[in-house]
């Protein structure tokens, strides 16, 4: 029992967190992720610096950051990521959350583009550690914000 109140509060965080981007709807934690777009929303959630949701709204610093790490990796812009394109979406989601996350890339491009259905525990296991590893950044950011009021 506990198992499904984990599974579902995780399904229920991934929800919220991709919340309002286009083309990105957690219905289950299979096909919904299949295209790559949910993987790529989770983490320009927490981390919008390494997917660019809108270039048209970014201030000359982002810009130059945003263009200087362009150069030296896969980071795309959100809102040019075609859902048809299986493969690159879950290619950039995954080698993003291994390289600047330190999430290992435990689901693989090919398999996710070659089945309908994904499998589903090797998709939970992995946006676990998303879980983990942006919790423990909310929690640590959240200290610092204290620390400076004090």
């Amino acid at each position: 029992m506990a198992e499904r109140r984990g599974t579902k509060a995780l399904e229920l965080w991934c929800r919220r967190m991709t919340e309002g981007y286009p083309g990105v709807k957690i219905d289950n934690m299979t096909t919904s992720w299949r295209d790559g777009l949910a993987f790529c929303a989770m983490i320009h959630h927490f981390r919008p610096d390494l997917i660019k949701k809108d270039k048209t709204q970014e201030d000359e610093g982002v810009v130059i950051l945003h263009l200087r790490l362009q150069l030296t990796s896969e980071i795309n812009d959100f809102d040019k990521l075609n859902k048809a394109d299986v493969y690159y979406n879950n290619s950039l989601a995954f080698t993003t959350a291994e390289k600047y996350l330190g999430i290992p890339a435990l689901l693989d491009a090919d398999d996710m583009a070659a089945y309908e259905v994904p499998d589903r525990l090797s998709i939970l296991t992995y946006l676990s550690q998303f879980y983990q590893v942006f919790t423990a950044q909310e929690v640590l950011y959240n200290k610092k914000c204290c620390e400076k009021l004090l």
